[in-house]
Formats: structure tokens, C-alpha cells, sequence
């Protein structure tokens, strides 16, 4: 997916968040925010709007000294998700079909999003969401596809949604690696974050060696390029990694709650629904 005119609002918007969290006063924000327009100015806009985030936010971690901006608010959002761990099992194991109650609780994980923060109740929106229908018509394609294919490699988003992702992973009965960032970009789930959600419990966790917000192939280690590469079947987690894979194909199943229009136009599916999707060959 490449850069949309409404991209440029985002990282502005996100590069503003940032430097709040940060504690900049007004003159050195906009010192900041006029360096973070060039920057964005003279970024290749046939690439996924995720490199121009990652090349912005090299520049805000460099010049404010911090390489994980996020850290107090990624330590909210685990300690939150796990607070309702249990509870989340719970909606899973009384369903009348717990895969399908599983996929819908690791796509309502998905609204932990500082790309998108909206005001939300966690517990609420996932009582909420899991009475709704799943868009995208791929559940069932999903769990043949992973019969037959016997593994799958699962991309990993946000902290706090992977305790999301752990309880959809308990239900599947395929071997499964989970890929993490290798180093703080944004509130993205590193190593030590999936470790602190259990995901180690439940599969096998592996780094993409990219510190890039989804999971761009061309910043990856050729490890991951590999493993990606020869890997069957791939679930996607969350609207960066749509963004940077929407063109790899009929492996892909992409799973997301919407929250930006021009995504929710590219996929076909309102703001606000949840989505299993598999890609297009």
C-alpha cells in the first residue's frame, strides 16, 4: 500500500502525540514538527506509510534522546489486557464455537492502537464486539487453510493485544511463531513484550529484524525474509502490517479492527468492524 494524501495528517498528528508524551514545550514542538513536514516531504510516497513512520520517528527518538517513547503507555496496555486475561478465556470457553470467539477477541485486541487512540472501555468494547459478526467471509478458509498447511506464522502487533493473541493461539491446534520487532518502534510488541504476555507458553517467538511499524520485507533480516518466504499460511495482526503486506498474496489472512478510512476503503469494510480477510492472489 502506498502513501495516501491523509497519510501526511497521521504522522504529524502521531509526531505531536509523541513530543506531548515527551514533555517538548511549544517552541522546541514546532523547532521539531517543522524538521518531521521535511522529513516527510522528501519520503518516497510509493512506499507503506509505515517507512515514512519509522524514518520520522529514527528522527524524534535521535534528537529527544529516548529510543522508547511508548514504554510507560505499552506498561498500561499489558497490565491492562492481563487484568481481563481470565475473563477473555472465559468468553472463549462458553462459546458455542470457541475458534470463532477466539478470532474475534484477537481482532477487538487490535483497537489498542496509539496510531488510533480513541477513548474506549477495553472490557466493553470487547463485550461489545464479539456480538457482532466477523466481515470478510474468511473464518472458515482461515481454519482449513491452517489444516491443511499444518503451521502458521503469525505477525504480531500492539502490546496489550498480543495477551489478545495468546488466547486465540490456545485454541489453535497448529505449531505457531509469533513475530516480534526487534527493537522499540512505536507501542509495536518486541520480544520481551511477548515474553511478558506468555506468548513463549504457546509458540515460538522470532524477531523480523526491523524496528519498521509492520512488517516491511525490505527492512526484515533475510532470516525472517526466508522464513516468510517459504511459510504457508501468514496471519497478519493490525493495520501496519496490512499496510506493508497487502500484496503478498493468497497466504495472507489479514486480521484488524478498522480504524483509518483509507484503509477501510482499500479492504472494503466500515470503520469500526472487525475483519478476517485473506488476501487477493
Amino acid at each position: 500500500m502506498h502513501i495516501f494524501p491523509d497519510c501526511y495528517d497521521c504522522i504529524l498528528r502521531l509526531a505531536k502525540s509523541a513530543l506531548d508524551i515527551a514533555e517538548q514545550d511549544d517552541d522546541a514542538q514546532i523547532a521539531y514538527l517543522r524538521q518531521v513536514c521535511t522529513i516527510a516531504s522528501q519520503h518516497d510516497p510509493h512506499t507503506p506509510p509505515p517507512s515514512m513512520a519509522k524514518e520520522v520517528f529514527e528522527y524524534l527518538h535521535t534528537v529527544l534522546g529516548e529510543k522508547d517513547l511508548y514504554k510507560k503507555i505499552k506498561v498500561e496496555s499489558h497490565q491492562l489486557a492481563m487484568s481481563i486475561l481470565d475473563d477473555l478465556r472465559s468468553l472463549v470457553h462458553q462459546a458455542e464455537d470457541p475458534f470463532l470467539q477466539a478470532i474475534k477477541i484477537a481482532g477487538v485486541g487490535n483497537i489498542i492502537d496509539v496510531a488510533h487512540n480513541e477513548e474506549y472501555k477495553l472490557w466493553d468494547e470487547v463485550v461489545k464486539q464479539v456480538r457482532q459478526p466477523i466481515l470478510g467471509d474468511s473464518v472458515a478458509l482461515f481454519k482449513q487453510k491452517m489444516s491443511e498447511n499444518g503451521e502458521l506464522l503469525y505477525l504480531a502487533d500492539n502490546v496489550g493485544e498480543t495477551v489478545f493473541d495468546r488466547v486465540l493461539i490456545e485454541q489453535l491446534e497448529v505449531p505457531v511463531r509469533y513475530a516480534v520487532k526487534s527493537g522499540p518502534t512505536m507501542n509495536d510488541a518486541t520480544y520481551e513484550d511477548a515474553i511478558a504476555a506468555g506468548i513463549d507458553q504457546v509458540a515460538e517467538i522470532v524477531e523480523t529484524g526491523s524496528t519498521t511499524p509492520g512488517t516491511y520485507l525490505k527492512d526484515c533480516s533475510p532470516e525472517f525474509r526466508e522464513r516468510f518466504s517459504q511459510a504457508g499460511l501468514v496471519l497478519s495482526k493490525g493495520q501496519a502490517n496490512y499496510e506493508t503486506l497487502d500484496d503478498q498474496g493468497e497466504k495472507m489472512f489479514y486480521l484488524l479492527r478498522m480504524k483509518c478510512p483509507i484503509v477501510a476503503r482499500e479492504i472494503g469494510h466500515p470503520v469500526g468492524t472487525l475483519v478476517l480477510q485473506r488476501g487477493t492472489s
